[in-house]
């Protein structure tokens, strides 16, 4: 917020003086453009009266349609149609300034920009006047209005920019952060249990077995270890780093991975066709394990995995019996470090780490990973993209 504070303030800063340098260059422009008109007009317009050819009325084009010519005594002699009988001015050039530009601004009327010419010094010249209606663009304010919206937005969108930006660089430092806070978090109860063996050990030698010890803290450190290549997983899976991708068989994956896992609750394998994909073996082969392993802690009898393929997508549904899981805690359970107070009952050991883990490797395989409704217990489904020149069956 700090950041994009000061680079709107900043911009404002500049959009303004660019704003108001800008205004008075165009009306500048625009003014002196209008002047050159009128003042060739009216140079023009003496020429003819010094050689006697002046037509009455004085024809004059759009741009310029006020045009006079007036005696010493104040009589017109010579006018446009548009000027009426009324003189455009009662100012009179000086013999050493003939050529003269000014602004008249008749009351409850739209400013006049004239030219007077001095046909000659003498003082019974005549006198040509030439004059134009002030331009919109200078006898409104609507070149200011424009300027200020365009100002507005031009501000706004930088604000924003350096919102989007800012925050964009600054996530994977609030995720860092985040991730060894908790990091932290979770470490300390292991490593605070494993102190208070070891000094128990040191404290009470007499009392205590030195081998239940040393076995408890083995377990211990096993659990750390597990703790921390769940996390370099995640930090490598979330950095981006690539994995070796290969032609997989999706569905004798499946089956491989229901058969190497040890657990009493019974897998249900059911493929449907020849489902393959392109990715990392290894990769996929954790996120497989973590979803049954997740079914079997949760089931009652057994567990469901589906292997089937539509719409140029492979889907593997990993379905349990046991009491599924809300709808408001969906999402919660892919987030890192989070666990169900079921889960805590079940297994105490765990991490919390193996659903995001798993969701990240769909990720990574350009996938997606959800939990979705089913009539009993919990139903993970995964998506990944069929590899390319395969078809789902009929």
């Amino acid at each position: 917020m700090r950041y994009a504070t000061v680079v709107t303030l900043l911009v404002l800063m500049i959009v303004v003086v660019f704003g108001a340098g800008m205004d008075l260059a165009v009306r500048y422009r625009v003014r002196d453009e209008a002047f050159l008109s009128v003042e060739r007009t009216a140079l023009q317009w003496s020429a003819q009266v010094r050689s006697d050819h002046v037509p009455r009325p004085i024809p004059v084009s759009d741009d310029v349609d006020l045009v006079q010519v007036v005696d010493a005594r104040g009589r017109i002699t010579s006018s446009s149609p548009q000027t009426g009988r009324a003189r455009l001015s009662r100012f009179r050039p000086e013999p050493g300034d003939r050529l003269r530009r000014w602004t008249e601004c008749p009351q409850g009327k739209r400013c006049v920009l004239l030219t007077a010419d001095r046909i000659s010094p003498n003082a019974d010249s005549p006198v040509v006047y030439a004059g134009a209606v002030e331009p919109s663009i200078l006898a409104t304010h609507d070149l200011e209005y424009v300027i200020a919206a365009a100002a507005f937005i031009m501000t706004v969108l930088a604000g924003w920019l350096t919102w989007r930006v800012t925050g964009r660089s600054l996530r994977p430092v609030q995720r860092q952060y985040q991730l060894a806070s908790t990091t932290s978090h979770e470490l300390r109860n292991p490593i605070a249990g494993l102190r208070v063996q070891l000094e128990e050990a040191l404290l009470y030698p007499d009392h205590v077995n030195p081998r239940d010890t040393i076995q408890r803290a083995l377990s211990t450190t096993d659990r750390l270890e597990a703790i921390i290549d769940d996390l370099l997983l995640l930090a490598r899976l979330r950095g981006g780093e690539s994995a070796p991708h290969e032609v997989i068989d999706l569905g004798a994956l499946v089956a491989e991975e229901a058969r190497t896992t040890s657990h009493p609750v019974p897998v249900d394998v059911r493929v449907t066709g020849d489902v393959r994909v392109h990715g990392s073996r290894t990769q996929l082969s954790r996120l497989l394990s973590n979803l049954m392993s997740n079914a079997r802690r949760h089931a009652e009898s057994g567990v469901i995995v589906c292997v089937t393929s539509g719409d140029g997508l492979a889907v593997v549904a990993v379905t349990d019996d046991g009491a599924g899981i809300e709808p408001a805690y969906r999402e919660q359970v892919f987030e890192r470090f989070v666990r169900l107070e079921d889960g805590r009952r079940r297994d105490a050991a765990g991490s919390g780490l193996g659903l995001a883990i798993s969701r990240d490797i769909a990720h990574a395989h350009r996938g997606t990973l959800r939990i979705e409704d089913s009539a009993h217990g919990a139903r993970f489904v995964l998506r990944l993209p069929l590899m390319e020149g395969r078809r789902p069956p009929a």
